[in-house]
Parts: C-alpha cells; sequence; structure tokens
C-alpha cells in the first residue's frame, strides 16, 4: 500500500548547499560544514533561525577519531555552530548513511515534529592515513577468519562479490568502464566534485592498478573533506520558497530478516535483500521502476551499480553490463544515471551526492545536468546489506 500523507504535509526539498570536495582541505570539517549548509539555508530562501529540525549521519567512519568539530559534525555541534534559537525535533543515526536522515526527517515534518528540517553530510578524511586502516594486531571471534587474509572493509567485500557475478553472468570485468566514466563525465559538470576538471578515459580505467581483485583504483570512490546538506519542509510551507520539488512519495530499507551468515552475505543473499528492499521502495510509491525518469543509486563501489540496477528492476539478473551503456546511462540518455557524478566523480561523501542531485533534479536547479522533464527520481543509499532509499517527484 502507498503511504499517504496529510493534505498539504507532503515532505519536500527547498534547497541544497555544498561546498567543494578536496583531497585535503586546508581548514576545519566545521567550517566546511557551516559553508554547505548556509547555502542550502539560502537557497531555499529562509531564515537561518527558521530550522527546527536536523537530521544528520555524523558517523566519521574509517579512520577519524571523532573529534567534535575536527571530523566528526554531530546534531548539537550543528545547533551551536548555527546559533539556532529552538529545534525541536533531531536524530542522529550511523545506520545505513544519509538516505535514512531523509527518510527520519520526512517523518517528523509529516506529523509536526518540526517545520523546516536540515539533514547533511560532513566528512574529513586526514591526510597520510589510509581509509579503513587496520591497526590492530590480533583478530578474534570471526574476524579470525577474514582480517588476516586482507577480508577487511568494503573493497575486499565487494570484490568478492564482483568475482561471482562476473562467473556467474559470464560478464567481462571491462564492461563497467561504461557506468564508471559516465561517472566521471558528469563530475565535469559539477564544480564542487573532487574530479571536476580531471576526466579519466577508457584507458586510464582499463590500465588502472588493481586494488582487489577484479577491482581497480578507479572502482573505488575517492575520500574527501566536504559536506553537503538539504533543507526539507512540507507542501504547505513550501509554496513560500523559490523552487520546491521532491515531494517524497515513499521510501524502504533493506530487511535484515533474510541475512544469513553476519556481514559477509553471499551475492545471492544481497540480492534477495535488496529485492525485498526495492519491491518495499515501489509498493510504498506506488510506482514502478518504468516510471523513474532519474536514477541515483549509491557508487562507493562501482559493482554495485550493477547489482542495484538489476536488485530494482531497470534490467534483469546478469543483464546490466549490456544495459547499462554510455549511451544510456549518459544525461540525454534513455536513463539518466548519477547525474552530478554519484561518489565516483564527487568524493566519497556517502551518499549526499544522490540525496542532493535527487533534490535539484527535482527543484530544477541542477544547471547544465538538468534533465529536462524529468518528474520521477529514485534515491538509493548505503552499500551491502545497508540499503535505504526514497522516490520523490517533481510535483
Amino acid at each position: 500500500m502507498a503511504i499517504e500523507f496529510a493534505p498539504g504535509k507532503r515532505p519536500c526539498f527547498i534547497g541544497v548547499g555544498y561546498s567543494p570536495c578536496h583531497r585535503y582541505a586546508p581548514r576545519s570539517l566545521g567550517s566546511i560544514a557551516y559553508e554547505a549548509v548556509t547555502n542550502a539555508v539560502a537557497d531555499a530562501g529562509i531564515e537561518l533561525s527558521q530550522i527546527d529540525g536536523i537530521s544528520v549521519y555524523p558517523n566519521p567512519l574509517g579512520v577519524n577519531r571523532g573529534i567534535v568539530g575536527h571530523d566528526v559534525i554531530p546534531a548539537t555541534y550543528m545547533m551551536r555552530m548555527l546559533g539556532l534559537p529552538n529545534v525541536r525535533w533531531f536524530n542522529q543515526t550511523n545506520w545505513s548513511m544519509i538516505a535514512v536522515s531523509v527518510i527520519e526527517a520526512a517523518n517528523a515534518l509529516a506529523v509536526g515534529a518540526c517545520d523546516y528540517a536540515l539533514v547533511y553530510r560532513a566528512l574529513h578524511h586526514p591526510a597520510g592515513v589510509r581509509y579503513h586502516d587496520n591497526p590492530a594486531t590480533t583478530a578474534g571471534g570471526e574476524n579470525q577468519f577474514t582480517v588476516p587474509y586482507g577480508h577487511g572493509g568494503g573493497g575486499p567485500r565487494q570484490a568478492l562479490h564482483f568475482q561471482r557475478y562476473l562467473e556467474k553472468y559470464g560478464a567481462p570485468r571491462e564492461a563497467l568502464a561504461d557506468a564508471v566514466l559516465n561517472a566521471h563525465k558528469n563530475a565535469q559538470l559539477n564544480e564542487n566534485a573532487a574530479w571536476y576538471g580531471r576526466e579519466i578515459t577508457r584507458d586510464d580505467y582499463l590500465n588502472a592498478r588493481i586494488i582487489s581483485w577484479p577491482m581497480s583504483l578507479f572502482d573505488y570512490d575517492m575520500p574527501v573533506d566536504g559536506a553537503g546538506a538539504v533543507i526539507m519542509t512540507t507542501e504547505d510551507r513550501a509554496r513560500e520558497t523559490p523552487h520546491p520539488g521532491g515531494y517524497i512519495a515513499g521510501y524502504a530499507m533493506t530487511p535484515h530478516n533474510l541475512e544469513r551468515g553476519g556481514i559477509i552475505e553471499s551475492l545471492e543473499d544481497l540480492y534477495e535483500m535488496d529485492g525485498l528492499h526495492a519491491e518495499n521502495l515501489y509498493r510504498s510509491a506506488g510506482l514502478g521502476p518504468e516510471d523513474v525518469d532519474v536514477l541515483h543509486l549509491y557508487d562507493g563501489f562501482s559493482p554495485m551499480m550493477w547489482t542495484r540496477m538489476e536488485t530494482f528492476r531497470f534490467c534483469g539478473e546478469g543483464e546490466a553490463p549490456a544495459w547499462a551503456t554510455a549511451e544510456r546511462l549518459a544525461l540525454d540518455g534513455e536513463q539518466p544515471f548519477n547525474t552530478s557524478g554519484g561518489n565516483l566523480g564527487e568524493g566519497r561523501l556517502h551518499g549526499m551526492a544522490h540525496v542532493a542531485e535527487t533534490a535539484r533534479q527535482m527543484m530544477g536547479t541542477a544547471g547544465p545536468r538538468q534533465i529536462v522533464g524529468a518528474e520521477v527520481a529514485l534515491c538509493e543509499v548505503g552499500p551491502f546489506a545497508m540499503g535505504a532509499s526514497f522516490i520523490c517527484t517533481r510535483e
């Protein structure tokens, strides 16, 4: 059954703000986040003091030390930094990344817990360290069977799924180049992207060094310093803002009742869970893949794009290598895909690129990346079994 909101209470986006994404930025994460949020408020055409709700995925992950203001920006810090007079509702989650923050904000707005919700993601990657470095000298429990052999963090896990995919469907890994290069091409129209001005070629991709077979350097997103933010409100209040759009139609999360084997799911288990996730999403929105004009799927690791194209029924199982061509995924193609560059083109903000660009496309503010006539957008964020998604409409 499709989700129904009370008259005038459909949650929607009214503003997007960003900072430039840099490999290393010569300033604090607090100042970067402040830039993104104040840009979003200005874009929404409201006053900073009107924000009375905050929803955030603040988890620094990987290599950071969790120093507030330096490499993590929790909701309480944001309240103080912005000098907000009265935040009536706030939420922090460490699950499924930023899409869940959008879902929680939508719920809060719909029931009147707040009037204007700020959703943001800020991330710092310190110089001189590797993402997901494991300094441990011992490994206990189930880790003893994985970590000593290099099976730690997201990359090696994704590589095993990708190996299984290539074997099961007889796909050539080189076919993934079209989707990866699409991300980098779109990033050239996104001045905040880490790869802006540095487009890679097909030869660059095919000849890149292997990190974890069969994945090469360009199959991984780049850790960056950066921040993005969106402002959300309800339909009745949005009418007074410059460019409302992206009315939430439905949302869903990956169900874990099907999980087997902890964090090391088989490809088949992931397909089963993601398939149910997609089914729940479409049912909640009363829409299907055939209705989607703009598609944003998480691409922290490039093979995820293929598997999610299939589990969300844009093509059949094993068909993504043939379906996801450069022509189809292009801005002027049949299925525009990750139009701001996604994680691979913009940098690793754990799905903020997908959320912000979904809002921009539906508000009509995506500039040179705007898909003319786009009425429905699908946004999915999160790797492996950590997925969350929403569908929204232009009107």
